[in-house]
């Protein structure tokens, strides 16, 4: 796989951002990205993102939207489900909003219905990704404080209910934990 991220595509778009292949010309950024040996794309997907034009964007629906347009150019396809309205990353692990308040049973099952429904979308376009993150950059856990790594029970269980979902919809994908610093030998 040569691959590359590019959640931030419709962003750029709405925002008219223009793409130019080697000649000057515009194009597709899929089709230039595809010239230069692109087969692969990593899409972030965030439960209730914002559409500012600097942080926003990842919505479900954008989520689906790029991953069409990726199988259109025959490639393939990873999802980052982030479980956050924005970034989540080692500093940060915030809950989606609207998750805030719920009982960890309910976190779980919410996690569950979410992750299922975004993988059944991807489905009924006839996107099966090769590659599902649950969760991103996780070192400490995510969902904090509940899934923080202090709580190392609460986060596998979490972490498996993502999994349980990707799988019942999309069996034959290959599910991925999300480490940061992953060229970080020694600390792994």
């Amino acid at each position: 796989a040569k691959g590359a991220d590019i959640s931030w595509l419709p962003q750029m778009e709405a925002s008219g951002y223009i793409f130019r292949n080697d000649k000057g010309e515009q194009e597709d950024c899929f089709k230039i990205l595809k010239d230069h040996g692109i087969n692969a794309i990593r899409l972030r997907t965030w439960v209730n993102p914002s559409y500012d034009p600097h942080s926003g964007h990842c919505s479900t629906a954008e989520t689906i939207n790029m991953a069409r347009r990726a199988k259109e150019w025959g490639m393939r396809v990873m999802i980052n489900f982030h479980y956050s309205d924005s970034w989540a990353d080692p500093g940060k692990q915030h809950k989606p909003e609207a998750w805030e308040e719920m009982p960890f049973d309910e976190l779980k099952e919410t996690l569950y219905r979410y992750t299922y429904a975004v993988m059944s979308d991807l489905k009924d376009i006839g996107v099966t990704p090769e590659w599902v993150q649950v969760g991103n950059e996780i070192p400490s856990g995510m969902l904090h404080p509940e899934g923080h790594t202090d709580n190392w029970p609460q986060l596998v269980q979490l972490i498996n209910r993502g999994y349980d979902a990707i799988k019942e919809v999309s069996p034959s994908s290959k599910v991925i934990l999300h480490v940061d610093q992953g060229n970080n030998n020694e600390r792994f």
